[in-house]
């Protein structure tokens, strides 16, 4: 698991960085306002409307699949088939629905944006909207060939899509021509979608058309993924709420300037926690699959330090550099100092919450394997009622970054509750082999935070911004790594060890 779990976060690594360059480009063209929340909105829709039912479907699909499939392939094809068709239909009916009200889609997911932005957001989802069918494909396709071992192909899809984008705002910028953008976005969900279905065929998936909401396995899933959809329900308002909110607190440019924060967590969850639980989870499931509990326990607790030995420093550093980091990858063009300083500050508040959510979604999927949703639903309502409450009391004391803040207090809450159920799942969780490692780890993080502290104001003073960080990242990172070798991390060890690992 730890090898491949590396490849991934080294495709995922190089995906990243295209994706910041699409929005990089985005905001130095068109600055942080009108376009870019429009466009930033336009752009996450289709992924949006299909969160309830995708996040239930794909999630129940690989515990599901990996069951049938053990049992009978030919009938797992049909099977996911089955699943395949009915998302496809699932979003044209969501396409039809954006096509037709798109002023009630933006409406929804952001109630603040003044009246030019919301006209220009309602033009970009109507045309948009036919993308539904692309995202559907691709996620659906991401759990099935993991589930087949192939965890590569996922993580670098979006890289031809984010160079067609990046085009596309090229040329919009020089033709001052910003209809051209949902144009791209359109192209770039079609490229993914058609490669991601000539992979699925690769791997053997045999297209047939199969409707049959009679299905037992069907039935069994939806049964059993119905508290999962509902928790993916209380998400998506929680989400609704936070984005609003953004625009309510800080009018013009808060939708893009929350987003911006998400897109650099989203680099750290993608590269460091997604590699790694894309990997895991599958193991997990076909462990918990055949009631082999021990090996259910040494794949958390390899997950937990691969994702401690990444996320700590990663974590750290963005805390320590917030401003250095969100100028490095934001400033220039039309994104103003000031932007930089609410945005540095917004995401240094969803930095500490970091950690515990690669470890909540690890303890989800765990009970996921075991077919319980039960327990991840209640944790979901008390993470949602806490981060609800939270937008509203910091939102108004601390402004925009109030808001990335109440996530990570609702996060870590969430996660201690998710812990404590599985401690009474599990007589043991053997989680004393791991402390030495992760103490390591810890002592690393602080060595590298000091590191840090004591460089940043001598090496600022020095060199121009931009290189005073890259020193101070290669710093980071040779403090980190010497005390990683120093103190003999043993999850480090095994990631290049020769023995095969599980």
């Amino acid at each position: 698991m730890k090898k491949t779990t590396l490849m991934v976060m080294i495709v995922t690594i190089i995906a990243k960085i295209f994706g910041f360059a699409r929005d990089k480009m985005m905001t130095y063209f068109f600055g942080v306002g009108v376009v870019s929340d429009a466009f930033m909105l336009t752009f996450g829709v289709p992924s949006m409307v299909l969160t309830v039912v995708a996040a239930a479907f794909v999630t129940g699909f690989i515990p599901m699949y990996t069951r049938v499939k053990n049992e009978d392939p030919d009938e797992a094809n049909a099977f996911a088939n089955n699943i395949f068709n009915i998302m496809v239909a699932f979003s044209l009916v969501m396409g039809v629905f954006m096509f037709l009200f798109p002023d009630v889609i933006v409406k929804i997911y952001a109630a603040g944006f003044d009246k030019a932005t919301h006209a220009l957001a309602s033009s970009f989802v109507r045309i948009v909207s036919v993308s539904v069918l692309f995202v559907a494909i691709i996620q659906l396709g991401t759990g099935y060939l993991n589930v087949n071992q192939s965890f590569i192909l996922p993580n670098v899809l979006s890289i031809p899509s984010n160079l067609i984008i990046i085009g596309v705002a090229f040329v919009s910028f020089r033709a001052n021509n910003t209809r051209l953008l949902p144009y791209g976005a359109v192209a770039g969900y079609a490229v993914q979608g058609i490669i991601m279905y000539l992979y699925m065929k690769r791997f053997g998936f045999k297209y047939k058309v199969v409707f049959d909401f009679k299905d037992p396995h069907l039935i069994r899933m939806v049964t059993i993924a119905a508290p999962l959809l509902i928790s993916t329900l209380i998400l998506s308002l929680q989400d609704l709420v936070m984005m609003s909110s953004s625009t309510l607190i800080h009018g013009k440019g808060g939708y893009s300037l929350i987003m911006m924060s998400s897109r650099l967590m989203g680099f750290a969850t993608g590269l460091f926690v997604t590699g790694v639980l894309s990997v895991a989870y599958p193991t997990i499931s076909h462990a918990a699959s055949k009631n082999d509990k021990v090996k259910v326990i040494h794949s958390m607790n390899d997950a937990i330090l691969l994702i401690s030995l990444f996320i700590i420093p990663a974590s750290i550093g963005f805390i320590t550099l917030s401003y250095e980091l969100v100028a490095f990858v934001y400033g220039g063009g039309k994104v103003t100092a000031k932007e930089l300083v609410v945005l540095s500050n917004i995401f240094k508040g969803a930095s500490l919450g970091l950690f515990f959510i690669a470890i909540k979604d690890l303890f989800t999927r765990m009970h996921y394997a075991y077919q319980d949703a039960l327990t991840p639903l209640r944790a979901q309502v008390i993470h949602s009622v806490i981060a609800v409450i939270l937008f509203v009391a910091l939102g108004s004391t601390m402004g925009i970054s109030g808001i990335t803040l109440a996530v990570s207090i609702a996060t870590l809450i969430s996660t201690i509750y998710l812990f404590k159920s599985l401690l009474g799942k599990f007589k043991r969780l053997g989680m004393q082999t791991i402390i030495k490692d992760f103490l390591k780890i810890v002592i690393s993080g602080i060595a590298m935070g000091l590191a840090i502290f004591i460089a940043r104001p001598i090496l600022v003073t020095k060199m121009s911004a931009n290189l005073s960080l890259v020193v101070i990242l290669i710093l980071a990172v040779l403090v980190y790594g010497s005390f990683i070798l120093i103190l003999r991390v043993q999850v480090f060890y095994d990631l290049f060890s020769r023995k095969k690992t599980a």
